[in-house]
């Protein structure tokens, strides 16, 4: 089954709330992602955090470049999830 998106909420900070088509809710801080630096560095920008956008038909979240897909983000091995 493919995960899709229906929303993607920045919240404080360096959290992400996903909210998936089936009702899923979850929370990621993407701040272990940030201080690896390189690309994700961007990131840290209130600014440019703030802009994530859905990708086509809620498969992915998109930061320009930077993207994630929407199954690999329910992974808690990859992402910390916080709630």
């Amino acid at each position: 089954m493919l995960n899709q998106l229906t929303q993607a909420n920045p919240l404080e900070s360096s959290k992400l709330e996903l909210i998936y088509k089936n009702g899923d809710r979850i929370v990621i801080d993407f701040m272990p992602l940030i201080d690896q630096g390189g690309v994700f560095a961007a990131l840290a920008d209130p600014q440019v955090f703030s802009s994530v956008e859905l990708g086509t038909r809620g498969r992915y979240i998109a930061w320009g470049n930077i993207d994630f897909c929407a199954d690999a983000l329910r992974s808690p091995i990859q992402f910390k999830h916080v709630i």
